[in-house]
């Protein structure tokens, strides 16, 4: 009965008809001639903030889109869970809300020991329809107006009463290319009883091939090599990292890929307190070193793991594919070692199975 109704106010509170009325009073921006050589890579970095008003959380989204159509961005990206800040929907989730961020803040207690997990779950079931069916809309909207791909950030996704962490891929003329669901999940994750994928897809733009991994897809290696194997010049990642932010330990994840599959990697994050989990990550852009100028891999980043930002940069796909060219270990490979081994590996997930 509690999560019929819980459904009920989500879906009142938020529809199509909502984000297209929205999207209707949106003036957009014009674009500009294209010289497709370079491809110009937004990545927001953003802070959940609660609202009561999907309104709100529309002119959140809508302000970095613009941002980003304005620096003439072919692709903006957004974060992994980019619908945190509608759980202010709920009746009364404010106040629990400060008491479970108060209780991990004074306790000390690490993200995963926050004890929102139950919560969430509760409430991620409630939500995934509702919020799918508007948030798309949303997009796909803003994508046409601004004519930009647009990357939604990763949402829950119900697929016959199985619940999945993925994304959706829209076009410049506001359609869905398709949508990527997460295949390697946290511990969190398992523990609320998400689903996992078992398919990395690769989507053709008029920029080139692109892949949209999640968060912990990155930690990796056999995603970004998929991907590269598959054509894949660009991957975008959205990340909501649920631990205190450490510099080493951020590092295990897209930065070393990119040197590894000498592909463009773009980072979109969330961060901030919810439920009493704590989520940060730096958004950022990054590149195989030998194409940087400061042969470090990163072409932009953001400047703190908290807070809102955007950051813009450009991806030369002539000077990656010579890097390929030239690098000297680049496609080394261990045939005997690999012969069998993603099979082993992966073999639990092609069956369906948890792992």
């Amino acid at each position: 009965m509690k999560m019929n109704v819980l459904k009920y106010i989500f879906k009142k509170k938020m529809s199509s008809k909502k984000a297209e009325g929205y999207v209707g009073r949106v003036v957009g921006i014009a674009r500009r001639s294209k010289d497709y050589r370079k491809v110009r890579v937004s990545c927001v970095q953003r802070q959940i903030k609660l609202t009561s008003s999907f309104e709100e959380y529309a002119e959140r989204l809508k302000n970095f889109v613009e941002e980003a159509a304005s620096k003439d961005s072919d692709i903006v990206v957004f974060p992994e869970y980019n619908f945190f800040d509608l759980f202010g929907i709920i009746p009364g989730f404010k106040k629990i809300d400060e008491y479970l961020n108060g209780r991990s803040k004074k306790e000390g207690m690490s993200a995963s020991q926050g004890g929102g997990e139950g919560l969430l779950k509760f409430i991620f079931e409630s939500i995934a329809g509702p919020y799918q069916e508007a948030l798309e809309e949303l997009m796909k909207g803003l994508a046409k107006k601004y004519g930009i791909y647009i990357y939604t950030g990763s949402y829950i996704i119900n697929e016959n009463g199985r619940l999945y962490n993925g994304g959706a891929l829209i076009s410049r003329e506001g359609e869905i290319l398709g949508r990527q669901k997460k295949i390697h999940l946290t511990d969190f994750e398992e523990k609320i009883g998400l689903d996992r994928e078992n398919e990395l897809k690769v989507f053709l733009l008029d920029v080139g091939k692109v892949a949209c991994p999640v968060c912990m897809d990155a930690t990796y290696f056999e995603t970004f090599r998929m991907a590269y194997e598959m054509g894949v010049d660009i991957v975008l990642l959205p990340i909501a990292n649920n631990e205190e932010y450490n510099f080493w330990r951020a590092l295990r994840g897209i930065w070393p890929r990119v040197q590894e599959s000498y592909v463009y990697g773009a980072k979109a994050s969330l961060n901030g307190w919810i439920g009493g989990i704590h989520f940060t990550g730096r958004a950022g852009i990054f590149a195989p070193i030998d194409i940087t100028k400061n042969e470090d891999g990163v072409l932009a980043v953001s400047p703190h793991y908290e807070g809102d930002f955007l950051v813009t940069a450009d991806l030369d796909m002539a000077k990656l594919h010579e890097a390929r060219e030239k690098a000297e270990y680049f496609g080394d490979r261990n045939d005997a070692f690999e012969r069998d081994y993603y099979e082993k590996v992966y073999k639990p997930l092609l069956k369906g199975e948890r792992g």
